[in-house]
């Protein structure tokens, strides 16, 4: 076995002993078998994290649309227009305000990524060198439009059958198919492609079906599993923490690299430096861009390297 190969196989033993470590055995099967798995509370959300971090979003969407959201009945966002409706087509948003870049917002956002089950799963699903994408809110009062059914594998297909990104959604209020659920198709992860047009209305689909979660679940599933979302047919609000991740040579929803606030690097350890994409250097315009990223990026490899003990995480582990 060369170098590279015992690193890979050394960090596959890290993941199973975390998985072991936070009793997620039977969630890992259930991930496999059908492409997600919901966490409930008491693993995903320790300490009334789902509670803390349902109030922050409030507060965000406070600050953002210069009201506060009805939780009740979800009159501040029925049928919500955002501003992605004009590439959706709906006939009002099918996952009503999206709110992007929420790392920012709230160090609470910081500790909703370090959660070390949602580690741990992200981890076996991309890899130890997965980072993040985005990490976004949706909240959604009651509407009209289903969400179209779809991948989040950014390739056409067919797709690879590894999880090349995957979507770890903290769920704030609790889903059910009349409060717009995810909408899922078991198993649909393994025939590697995305939904056709006939496919895509989760209304339509026979296979589709609602998650149903508890607040304060976390909902797992690879990046090649169709899913989509039902419409809100309830008063109230559907609140949830979609943290989309990947591997780190996908491209990023976010661009991170060399946009984190020294100090949010200090109050973490150097996982999550490596997360928000400071190990990474792509993405030059020109020679001197090339060499700043990388003498930008290379203390953060190092000091993954240091936390791993892998002395090869920052090459070929990169892009395993």
């Amino acid at each position: 076995m060369d170098a590279s190969a015992a690193t890979q196989a050394t960090l596959l033993e890290r993941i199973w002993d975390e998985i072991r470590e936070h009793k997620l055995e039977s969630f890992i099967a259930e991930l496999d078998s059908k492409g997600f798995t919901v966490i409930p509370p008491e693993l995903a959300c320790p300490g009334n994290l789902g509670e803390r971090l349902l109030a922050a979003c409030l507060d965000v969407a406070e600050r953002r649309n210069g009201e506060p959201p009805d939780l009740k009945d979800g009159s501040s966002h029925a049928n919500f227009k955002g501003h992605l409706d004009k590439f959706t087509g709906t006939a009002d948003s099918p996952f009503g305000d999206l709110m992007q870049s929420l790392i920012f917002e709230d160090q609470l956002f910081e500790k909703a990524l370090m959660n070390p089950v949602l580690l741990t799963l992200a981890s076996y699903l991309c890899g130890y060198s997965v980072v993040l994408s985005s990490m976004g809110c949706f909240m959604k009062g009651p509407n009209q439009s289903s969400f179209a059914l779809h991948t989040d594998t950014p390739m056409p297909s067919p797709l690879p059958p590894h999880s090349m990104v995957c979507n770890l959604t903290y769920v704030l209020t609790d889903f059910n198919r009349k409060n717009g659920a995810t909408a899922f198709v078991p198993g649909s992860h393994k025939w590697c492609r995305a939904p056709e047009a006939h496919e895509s209305n989760p209304d339509n689909n026979p296979h589709a079906i609602a998650v149903e979660a508890a607040a304060g679940s976390l909902v797992v599933w690879h990046g090649n599993t169709w899913h989509g979302a039902f419409n809100r047919s309830r008063p109230g609000l559907r609140v949830s923490i979609p943290v989309y991740m990947a591997r780190p040579y996908v491209r990023s929803q976010e661009g991170l690299i060399g946009e984190v606030p020294q100090e949010m690097l200090d109050r973490n350890d150097p996982r999550f430096a490596w997360l928000l994409q400071q190990g990474l250097s792509y993405g030059w315009s020109s020679q001197d861009d090339a060499i700043a990223r990388v003498e930008h990026s290379s203390p953060h490899v190092q000091a993954m390297v240091a936390y791993t003990g892998e002395t090869r995480f920052g090459s070929n582990t990169l892009y395993g």
